[in-house]
């Protein structure tokens, strides 16, 4: 019997050897574009790839508001975050150890995308006839108050003059506009047309922005882990792409200096 005790220490340790400690699952949150549901099952097939690849769990996690988004990233409560351009520069300037992943290419393969001001069918035809409401996404959405802003700013007019209302994501503002809930509403322009047949058409659309892109926590993921990330996602073939829906139409390098472009347009955000 006295030789049990350091036999099954000795079983122990070997175990532990053999049956490694299971890593913590990596917390993935893509952007709230649309509605919850719809955002979870489009990352969940990139999520479930990850996973296999890395040897490392790694969940899908919704968050609705894009404020909240940011402070849980400072508080290290996500390792793999999805952002549009403005949300990215906002992000950047928290300086809570953001590293830039890869660009998700849109489905031309571009690296950019446009904003648009969405009406319904009998809606106004030209800016200059708008008397509101405005429907716009969320206050830090690249498609929501900076897209309105920047449009009525070119032809004169100014987004504070009419009334406007944050609805939360881009599947809302599309329902609410063609409803003739609101006169108006901003988001991107590749969802807008999947509206079209409710009636939704645009009004006017932004110049190009840069693409939507992934984010990496520093705080949480060590440098090796950080390049395994981006390797991989860069890496991955068509076949692997082809049982994705996001990151379908492949990952492209981050080129930063791309998305200080924003700041050229000078606009105040709410």
């Amino acid at each position: 019997m006295r030789y049990l005790a350091p036999l099954l220490l000795i079983l122990f340790v070997c175990c532990i050897g053999v049956f490694p400690v299971q890593a913590r699952d990596l917390v993935f949150v893509p952007l709230p574009l649309e509605q919850p549901e719809a955002v979870i099952a489009r990352a969940r097939p990139l999520a479930a790839l990850l996973s296999a690849r890395l040897q490392q769990p790694v969940q899908v996690r919704y968050i609705p508001n894009y404020q909240d988004i940011l402070q849980q990233f400072k508080r290290g409560t996500i390792d793999i975050l999805h952002l549009g351009a403005l949300p990215y520069l906002k992000l950047l300037q928290m300086q809570v150890g953001a590293e830039p992943l890869v660009v998700v290419n849109e489905a031309d393969g571009s690296t950019a995308y446009t904003c648009a001001l969405v009406t319904a069918y009998d809606g106004p035809s030209t800016i200059a006839q708008l008397q509101g409401p405005v429907a716009l996404p969320q206050p830090l959405s690249t498609c929501g108050y900076l897209t309105a802003a920047y449009l009525f700013n070119r032809q004169g007019r100014d987004v504070e003059q009419l009334s406007y209302t944050y609805l939360g994501n881009h599947d809302k503002v599309a329902l609410a506009v063609a409803k003739g809930n609101y006169q108006v509403g901003t988001m991107k322009t590749a969802l807008a047309l999947k509206y079209a047949n409710l009636g939704l058409r645009v009004l006017a659309e932004t110049p190009p922005f840069p693409g939507f892109l992934l984010v990496a926590s520093r705080a949480n993921l060590p440098p090796k882990r950080i390049v395994e990330l981006r390797q991989l996602l860069l890496g991955l073939t068509a076949q692997e792409r082809n049982g994705l829906q996001f990151g379908r139409h492949g990952f492209s390098p981050v080129v930063d200096a791309q998305y200080q472009q924003l700041e050229r347009y000078q606009l105040r955000q709410r």
